[in-house]
């Protein structure tokens, strides 16, 4: 059983990250070229598509994702309660290995919090304001909501790699 919880963190983190790089990496600049040269709107009706296709898929894969890393480490490591909130200096791994979890457990509860806010407020919002524009035949703005809107996906993006580093040094010191 702790074989397929690890295939199933391992594939969970891979389509989660595969998905949110193919979106910034991808989607992102394409709809951003075709607003700029003053397109049908297309690029932006295809980004809307796929990050909605997208969603079920990524909050899918967090919530295996959390749910596999609990069993792996209630059941691989013996991490209770109270040994999760102790200075780990007890515990069978050391307090290392203790802070490790605790910060990575962490991390992905600010990610989880910053992907509500973007992918069910800060990100229809957006799309409601560029629907908008675009009807009224204005030029799509570049505005401050934007550029923030892309920083939280940056940020987003940088603390589940982040999370990836130490789920390495976990399990490889």
């Amino acid at each position: 059983m702790y074989q397929a919880a690890v295939a199933v963190h391992i594939l969970s983190a891979v389509v989660w990250l595969g998905g949110m790089l193919f979106l910034l990496l991808v989607m992102i600049p394409i709809a951003r070229g075709e607003m700029r040269s003053g397109g049908t709107g297309q690029g932006l009706e295809v980004l809307r598509d796929a990050a909605e296709r997208f969603l079920p898929v990524a909050w899918t894969a967090m919530f295996l994702l959390a749910i596999s890393g609990v069993y792996i480490a209630w059941e691989h490591y013996g991490v209770r309660p109270d040994t999760f909130f102790s200075d780990g200096s007890h515990f069978l791994f050391g307090s290392r290995f203790m802070k490790i979890m605790q910060v990575k457990t962490g991390l992905f509860l600010f990610v989880v919090v910053l992907s509500l806010l973007h992918d069910f407020w800060l990100g229809p919002k957006i799309m409601e304001w560029l629907d908008a524009a675009r009807a009224a035949g204005q030029t799509l703005p570049q505005s401050l909501t934007r550029k923030f809107v892309r920083m939280v996906a940056m940020v987003n993006l940088s603390v589940a790699l982040t999370i990836v580093v130490l789920a390495v040094w976990l399990i490889r010191p």
